[in-house]
């Protein structure tokens, strides 16, 4: 019996040991794979890897066509045609996406992404390429105006968003559901299950195409949000290449109208010339 005991003993050592040496051979791998990375890296590879939103038109999603596109998507595709590569899109969501690039799955992030001081010192963006209002909607006969008159109503928001932050702070006294996605939000507004919802500007067309022109329409802006492209905070070399490239953009007028293409309004007239500590953050319009 006692023989037994310590075969089995051994067993398990020899196996926790296979496990722990696995580990500590892995650990040097993903140090690797999230080391800083450089424009002669990529250009060496030969790819840009992109982490981009995949349905959440119209910045990235999937046309009739079967073709992945919008405006975060042919953004990047911009990049990869400067730098003389190809593009690889990886799927991300909000709750995801920055772990995606810290890992170094992706080399960069355009995917809706916000410049808030909380992912400021997580990631390191580039200066501002698009403008994107967060705001709320609901029917048309609602009277909603601001915090005060949520009082009461079923308040739907994406899960851990900025919209979901700001309307918990503001303890208005409604009703907040949560929500796994922005499509989901949405299809709880369009079939009543909550009463308005938090939703970035763009969502307001794609509510218009599936419930009907007219029937629901934007209430208020909480925020005026700037988007920038995130790199790891040890890219500094990737980031300046990525606001050279930005601002040439600027300059020659393919990136307004590349979002006049997609979102459907022009751009911020003069968007900030950084994304880092001094740059125009979101600003709370409902006070």
């Amino acid at each position: 019996m006692k023989n037994i005991i310590k075969s089995s003993s051994a067993k398990i050592g020899r196996r926790l040991l296979m496990a722990a040496t696995g580990v500590l051979m892995t650990l040097p791998l993903l140090a690797n794979a999230a080391h800083a990375e450089t424009v002669k890296e990529i250009k060496d590879r030969g790819v840009l890897k992109a982490g981009v939103q995949v349905a959440q038109v119209p910045w990235g999603y999937t046309d009739e066509a079967g073709k992945l596109t919008g405006f975060d998507v042919e953004f990047v595709r911009l990049i990869a045609k400067d730098l003389g590569v190809k593009t690889e899109f990886v799927p991300v969501t909000p709750a995801n996406r920055i772990a995606t690039l810290q890992t170094g799955q992706v080399d960069l992030l355009a995917a809706v992404m916000g410049i808030f001081p909380d992912r400021q010192k997580v990631v390191l963006f580039s200066r501002p390429y698009a403008n994107n209002d967060n705001v709320y909607i609901g029917k048309k006969d609602l009277k909603v105006g601001g915090w005060a008159d949520l009082k009461g109503l079923r308040v739907g928001v994406p899960r851990g968003t900025p919209q979901d932050k700001a309307v918990t702070a503001a303890n208005t006294g409604a009703t907040i559901q949560r929500f796994d996605d922005d499509a989901s939000t949405v299809q709880a507004l369009i079939s009543g299950q909550v009463d308005i919802i938090g939703a970035a500007f763009t969502q307001m067309a794609n509510i218009d195409k599936v419930a009907g022109n007219g029937k629901f329409e934007q209430k208020f802006v909480l925020n005026r949000v700037f988007n920038g492209v995130a790199v790891r905070q040890d890219s500094r070399e990737f980031a300046d290449y990525l606001n050279t490239f930005i601002g040439k953009l600027i300059e020659n007028g393919e990136l307004p109208k590349l979002y006049k293409q997609w979102i459907g309004k022009d751009i911020e007239a003069k968007l900030p010339t950084t994304g880092e500590g001094d740059a125009p953050l979101p600003v709370d319009v409902t006070k």
